[in-house]
C-alpha cells in the first residue's frame, strides 16, 4: 500500500512539472491608449450623426513584436480592416497615428477595434469601441387612419406625420397647426370593374377641397399645404436615412404633385412634403373596408426626416 502511494505521488509531481501554461485564446497582449486631441474624437463609445466625421488618435504598445496595426469595423475575424498600418522595426514595440474616418449614414452601433498582428498575421491584441449613429429621421409603424364617421366624429382622420400623431375631428381642432393630412373615402368617382380602383382611400391636405366631409366644419383650423404624390422607387426598406428620404423626395415631388392622392390600396407608396418643409414617404400596409362606412381605415406607415 506504502509503494502505491509513493507511486501515485511521483506520478503527480511529475505531470506538475511536466504542465505547459499556455496563454487563453484572445488574451490581449498590446496597450491601446487612445487620446483626445479635440472635437470628434473617439476616446470611449461615442455617439455621432449620420456621416459625421470620426477621428482615432492611438499608441498602440506591446512587449510582442508587432508588425500591423489596423482599424477593424465590426469585424467578422481578425483578418478583416479598414485601415491597416505596416510597421516599420523601430515601430514594432511601439506605434502611434491619428486617422479620420466618416460614421455611417444608416444609424444603429458600430464596433471599431484597433488591433496588432504580428509579422505572420497573428492576434496579438486590441481595443475596442462602439460609434453609436443616431437616427436622423423618424419611423412611425402600423399608424391606423379611419374613415371620418358622422355622429361622434371620434374616428382618427387625420395625423401629424412630423409627429406620428393622429386625431379625430374632436381632438383635431387644438392640433390643427400640426395636421399634415386626413384620410376620407372618395365616393365622387364611377366605379369601374378594377378591384384596384374601387378602393377609394384617399389622403388629402387640409387646405385641398373637401367635396365629402361638409360635416366637419374646419373653417377655424389650420390648413397646411402638404403636397402628395404616388410614386412607386426607390422601396420603402431603403429609405435608411433622413438624406435618403431627401433625395428621393426632391426627385419624385419635382413635378406631378397634388394636394390629394386616390385609389390608395396596400403597397402603395406616397411622398409627401409638409407645409414646413419636411419631406417623407408612406407606405400603405394594407386597407380595410370597400364603402365609407366608419369602420373602414387604412393602415399605414412613415419615414419622415427630423
Amino acid at each position: 500500500m506504502k509503494k502505491i502511494i509513493i507511486l501515485l505521488t511521483s506520478c503527480i509531481g511529475f505531470l506538475t512539472a511536466c504542465k505547459k501554461t499556455t496563454d487563453p485564446i484572445d488574451v490581449s497582449n498590446a496597450n491601446v491608449e487612445l487620446k483626445n486631441a479635440g472635437t470628434g474624437f473617439v476616446v470611449n463609445d461615442i455617439t455621432v450623426n449620420p456621416n459625421d466625421s470620426i477621428f482615432f488618435s492611438y499608441t498602440v504598445t506591446s512587449n510582442n513584436d508587432m508588425r500591423y496595426v489596423s482599424i477593424q469595423k465590426n469585424p467578422a475575424n481578425q483578418t478583416a480592416f479598414v485601415l491597416r498600418d505596416t510597421l516599420t522595426t523601430a515601430q514594432k514595440n511601439s506605434f502611434s497615428a491619428v486617422k479620420r474616418l466618416r460614421a455611417d449614414s444608416i444609424n444603429g452601433s458600430f464596433i471599431y477595434h484597433i488591433v496588432a498582428h504580428d509579422k505572420d498575421g497573428k492576434y496579438i491584441g486590441h481595443k475596442a469601441v462602439v460609434v453609436t449613429v443616431k437616427s436622423d429621421y423618424d419611423y412611425y409603424t402600423f399608424r391606423t387612419l379611419m374613415v371620418p364617421d358622422t355622429t361622434a366624429k371620434v374616428n382618427t382622420c387625420y395625423m401629424s406625420a412630423a409627429k406620428g400623431l393622429l386625431y379625430s375631428y374632436t381632438t383635431g381642432a387644438a392640433n390643427s397647426a400640426d395636421i399634415d393630412f386626413g384620410l376620407y373615402y372618395d365616393t365622387t368617382f364611377t366605379a369601374s370593374t378594377s378591384t384596384t380602383d374601387d378602393l377609394r382611400f384617399s389622403l388629402y391636405a387640409l387646405s385641398a377641397a373637401q367635396p365629402q366631409l361638409s360635416y366637419y366644419d374646419i373653417s377655424t383650423w389650420t390648413k397646411n399645404a402638404t403636397v402628395l404624390k404616388k410614386v412607386t422607387s426607390p422601396a420603402f426598406n431603403t429609405l435608411t436615412s433622413a438624406g435618403a428620404i431627401r433625395t428621393s423626395c426632391n426627385t419624385n415631388l419635382a413635378s406631378g404633385t397634388s394636394t390629394k392622392i386616390t385609389q390608395l390600396v396596400a403597397g402603395n407608396m406616397v411622398a409627401f412634403r409638409t407645409a414646413a418643409g419636411k419631406r417623407g414617404v408612406l407606405l400603405v400596409n394594407y386597407g380595410n373596408g370597400s364603402s365609407p362606412a366608419k369602420e373602414s381605415f387604412l393602415n399605414v406607415d412613415i419615414k419622415i426626416e427630423r
